[in-house]
C-alpha cells in the first residue's frame, strides 16, 4: 500500500520550513523509543501498556477534535472488527519489539523493524489480490538481502552483538506492525483515523496487561527514571511522535512518509550508539542502508 508520487499539480506549494521541522521531530521522536524501553524498569509487555495508557488521553483529544470538524459519530458497520485485530496486531509488536531489546542491539531491532513494508506487500498481495511490480519485488529482495546481513553473523560463528533470538523477536514484530498496518487499512473506510487510533490503543494496552500479568512481568516502574520512561513512550514516542507527524502530512504530499519510515531508524541507532556506546558494525551498516534503501524503493513503487 505504498503512497502514489507526487506530481507538480498535487504537491502542496512551499510548505513552510518550521513545518519540515514539525515532520523531523515527530520522526525522532518515535526514533527513541527503543531507548526508553531500555530505561524503563518493567517487562516488554509492562512496557507497551504504559507506553498505550500514557498516550490514550491525547488521542482522545484527538479524536474529539477530529468528530467536531467532521461532524461525525461512532463507527460505521463492520469497522470494530478490523480495528480490534489493529489493536492485538499491535500489542503483538509492541511486545515482540520491546522483547527484542532485551536480546539484541537497538540498531538491529530498528533496521529489523523496517522489514514491515514486505509483510504489507505480501499481504497486499495474498489477501487484497494486489500483484507486486517488478520494482517492488526487487525491493523486497534487497530487503531481505539487508536483514540476512543482520542475522548472518549469528550463524556464522563470527562476532555479533546480541542473539538470535533478539532478531528473531525484532523481525516478528516487523509482521505484527505489518498486519496492524492491513488492518487499519479496512477499517479507515469505515472509521475516522482518531477514532481508530483511540479504540485500538486501548484494546492494545488490555492486551499488553493481560500479557504482563500471564508472563508474571514487573508491572509497576521501580524508580522515578521508570516512571519518566514509560511516560515519555506513551507521551512523547506514541502521542507526540504520531499526532507531530498527522499534522505535517497533511502539509507535504505523500514522498514525505519515506523520510518518516527512514529517519526514526537512523535516530535509534545514532541514538543507542552515543548513549549505550553500541557501535554498529559494517555488516550492519551495510545491512541498514540495504534495508533503509528498500524501504525508500517501495514507497517510491
Amino acid at each position: 500500500m505504498s503512497a502514489p508520487g507526487l506530481s507538480l499539480s498535487d504537491r502542496p506549494a512551499s510548505p513552510a520550513f518550521g513545518m519540515f521541522l514539525i515532520l523531523m521531530l515527530g520522526a525522532t521522536c518515535i526514533g527513541f523509543s527503543g531507548i526508553f524501553v531500555r530505561f524503563a524498569d518493567v517487562g516488554p509487555a509492562a512496557a507497551g501498556f504504559w507506553r498505550m495508557l500514557f498516550a490514550l488521553p491525547v488521542l482522545g483529544a484527538w479524536m474529539a477534535l477530529e468528530g467536531r470538524r467532521s461532524g461525525t459519530a461512532g463507527v460505521r458497520s463492520g469497522a470494530l472488527f478490523p480495528i480490534t485485530l489493529a489493536g492485538i496486531a499491535f500489542g503483538v509488536d509492541v511486545i515482540l519489539y520491546n522483547g527484542s531489546l532485551l536480546h539484541t542491539t537497538i540498531a538491529n531491532a530498528s533496521l529489523l523493524g523496517n522489514l514491515s513494508p514486505v509483510g504489507v506487500i505480501l499481504g497486499g498481495w495474498l489477501i487484497f489480490g494486489e500483484r507486486p511490480t517488478r520494482r517492488i519485488l526487487g525491493a523486497l529482495l534487497l530487503a531481505l538481502g539487508g536483514a540476512g546481513m543482520l542475522v548472518l553473523p549469528k550463524f556464522t560463528g563470527a562476532p555479533a552483538a546480541g542473539s538470535l533470538l533478539g532478531d528473531t523477536l525484532a523481525v516478528g514484530a516487523a509482521f505484527s506492525y505489518a498486519a496492524y498496518i492491513l488492518a487499519v487499512r479496512r477499517a479507515r473506510n469505515r472509521a475516522d483515523a482518531g477514532r481508530i487510533g483511540l479504540i485500538s490503543t486501548a484494546i492494545c494496552a488490555v492486551f499488553c496487561l493481560a500479557a504482563a500479568l500471564a508472563l508474571g512481568e514487573t508491572i509497576l516502574p521501580q524508580s522515578l527514571t521508570g516512571w519518566l520512561a514509560v511516560a515519555a513512550l506513551g507521551l512523547i514516542s506514541h502521542a507526540m511522535g504520531q499526532g507531530l507527524i498527522t499534522l505535517a502530512l497533511g502539509h507535504y504530499g505523500a514522498n514525505a512518509t519515506s523520510l518518516v519510515m527512514v529517519w526514526p531508524s537512523l535516530v535509534s541507532v545514532l541514538a543507542a550508539w552515543a548513549i549505550f556506546a553500541e557501535q554498529p558494525s559494517p555488516a550492519q551498516a551495510f545491512g541498514g542502508v540495504a534495508i533503509l534503501a528498500a524501504v525508500l524503493m517501495v514507497r517510491k513503487g
